[in-house]
């Protein structure tokens, strides 16, 4: 198909007619014996890009869709008076095999100099990024200036087949009442735990399926969550009573991009460039927002300034009983300053057995473990590299790029899919692409960690990296730099609690950054006394240690009457056995499958630290 582009500027003065530009295109068509598509723009300077010129950004999305095969205009300058448009439609040309006809006649493009512009695609991808976003930011201002509606819909609205916004009366009367229970002096942490105990839908939870993708900005933990089961927040309610659009304002700001030259560098930031106020339906009266403003404001100004807590572990610690996530909760009215499960707070409530355990207490003692204990550093720095297990780790580091290539094709498939008129509302292909995008993130971190772990065991760079971290560390650092030394050694901190009569006793498991070890301590509700009672080992640390399991290996020849000492026959004598617990076959199978480096088993520790109530570490008062 011919694609035919025809350009006057906005003074009138061109030679050249649009219906001159059309009909030598149309005739061109005729020659070529081709179909062909008009592209106008109608009074544009030639020196805009083609972010304000619909025209040509049609025929450059044509172009990429390979819906065109050959380009007609009446001449260059009809295409562009800027180098960089040229640039780009060249490159689009090149690369997509278009041929293109100035005045009718064909014009190669296919020179070295053009074709190198045509290589430089990581460019063009990024031009067509950034001219997107500048059409869907003046999309959205020209749709708020005319009261449509765009995105997703503000809780009580919903779009009319017009675009306009209509109240959505399902959702209108909860936003009534959480005005009105405002008013009443509920606050909106307590709004939104009655609205879940009433089991009132959330925005999310009533109209969209799929998932959540959250990241942890300071682990860089993955967690994802289910729309349908997502609460109410104390922070969603404050939004909603303080937007204008519920007493019929709507406010929306359009940005524009600012570029400066920083350090020689530039840097492009967003910057508003107007406020646009439209009239929509209002869902409470206008006279009834104000007194929840002010009663609000009142509110705030009773509270005080709201103090800001600093929590050391954060990210690391995890519930056994339920698998939630341990936070720090501190209060300075009342008797919150605990790590407590997130599965026994509301919303959520799924875990009956867990328990809080005091913070500073246990901030303190990690500290003590990590970094007072010579112990432990002795342990870290003197375990063998796992240069044996790097095979297995090769093998699924592969395995692991080839899922990634097929996703990527995946993903590809789609969008290629979705840039067609039969496909382009699809639902199928567009939750296909939602999950094929999940998977690929999951897949590259997956694949980083298992390149982090080979490079761990290649260089023995665990143990270095632990000494260095041990030995530098020191309480006078501020708590930037306290935390990130505890993250760097700490993979997780798991932590059960078994109740006995009105308290009970903690077990919590340490595990370490880049080990398989963990340590596991045994402490009461007290916390103040912490029992080291074991330590999990993948294999022997050290010669003696070898020595011993050599040993215990000899024992099982003799167990299983193997005289020749054949490996392969201890393998399938202990799979086959009974006389062996399954957690002690698999643990034996393990450590006699390939290089044997020692026993996987439970070491027996006699070592405790003891904590003084006038030593716990009080972070509020660090720099």
């Amino acid at each position: 198909m011919l694609g035919i582009y025809c350009r006057t500027s906005k003074n009138r003065k061109d030679k050249y007619t649009i219906d001159d530009q059309r009909d030598g295109g149309i005739n061109c068509a005729k020659e070529l014996g081709l179909k062909y598509r008009m592209y106008v723009d109608d009074g544009i300077s030639g020196t805009l890009d083609e972010s304000v010129r619909d025209g040509l950004s049609d025929l450059f999305r044509d172009i990429r869709k390979e819906e065109i095969t050959h380009v007609y205009c009446i001449d260059q300058s009809r295409i562009e008076r800027n180098s960089r448009t040229w640039d780009f439609f060249v490159a689009e040309c090149l690369n997509k095999k278009i041929k293109y006809y100035p005045g009718g006649s064909f014009f190669d493009l296919d020179n070295p100099t053009n074709k190198m512009l045509a290589s430089l695609m990581s460019v063009v991808n990024a031009y067509y990024a950034e001219i997107t976003s500048k059409k869907v930011r003046l999309a959205n201002a020209r749709k708020a200036k005319e009261g449509k509606t765009h995105g997703i819909k503000p809780y009580g609205y919903k779009k009319s087949s017009n675009n306009d916004y209509v109240v959505d009366e399902e959702e209108a009367v909860h936003v009534r009442r959480m005005f009105q229970l405002s008013l009443e002096g509920k606050g909106a942490y307590t709004i939104a735990n009655i609205f879940n105990d009433e089991g009132i839908p959330t925005k999310y939870s009533r109209n969209f399926k799929g998932e959540i993708t959250r990241k942890d900005s300071y682990t860089g933990i993955t967690t994802i969550h289910d729309k349908s089961s997502i609460k109410w927040r104390g922070n969603v309610i404050s939004d909603i009573l303080r937007n204008k659009i519920y007493k019929g304002i709507r406010e929306w700001n359009r940005y524009e991009d600012n570029i400066e030259n920083v350090n020689g560098k530039s840097v492009k930031s967003k910057v508003k460039a107007e406020l646009i106020i439209s009239q929509v339906p209002n869902i409470v009266e206008p006279e009834l927002w104000e007194k929840v403003q002010d009663n609000l404001a009142l509110n705030k100004k009773n509270v005080g300034k709201k103090e800001k807590y600093r929590y050391l572990l954060n990210g690391l610690i995890y519930c056994k009983h339920c698998g939630s996530e341990f936070r720090g909760k501190k209060r300075l009215k009342g008797n919150d300053n605990a790590y407590k499960c997130k599965g026994v707070r509301k919303p959520n409530k799924i875990c009956e057995k867990s328990r809080g355990i005091n913070l500073p207490k246990l901030e303190t003692f990690i500290i003590k473990h990590l970094f007072d204990s010579k112990e432990l550093k002795n342990i870290l720095v003197n375990i063998p590299s796992k240069e044996s297990k790097n095979d297995k780790l090769k093998k699924e580091l592969l395995n692991h790029r080839e899922k990634e290539k097929q996703i990527n094709k995946r993903i590809k498939r789609a969008y290629k899919l979705l840039l067609e008129d039969d496909f382009r509302s699809d639902d199928t292909i567009k939750n296909d692409l939602i999950t094929s995008k999940k998977k690929l993130i999951n897949i590259r971190e997956n694949i980083g960690l298992i390149e982090q772990k080979i490079h761990e065991n290649e260089n023995n760079s665990r143990a270095k990296r632990a000494k260095s971290i041990i030995e530098l560390f020191t309480l006078e650092n501020d708590f930037e730099s306290i935390k990130l030394a505890i993250h760097r050694m700490v993979d997780k901190i798991i932590i059960s609690h078994e109740r006995e009569n009105k308290t009970g006793n903690y077990k919590i498991e340490i595990h370490y950054k880049d080990y398989d070890e963990y340590s596991v301590f045994l402490t009461d509700y007290k916390a103040i006394i912490w029992d080291w009672t074991v330590l999990f080992r993948t294999a022997a640390f050290n010669k003696e240690q070898l020595k011993e399991d050599y040993e215990t290996l000899d024992g099982l020849f003799d167990l299983f009457s193997i005289e020749d000492k054949d490996i392969k026959k201890l393998i399938e004598e202990v799979k086959k056995t009974d006389i062996l617990y399954e957690d002690a076959k698999e643990d034996i199978l393990e450590s006699i499958t390939g290089e044997f480096q020692g026993f996987k088993q439970l070491i027996f520790m006699n070592s405790k630290i003891e904590l003084n109530k006038n030593e716990l570490i009080n972070f509020e008062t660090l720099p």
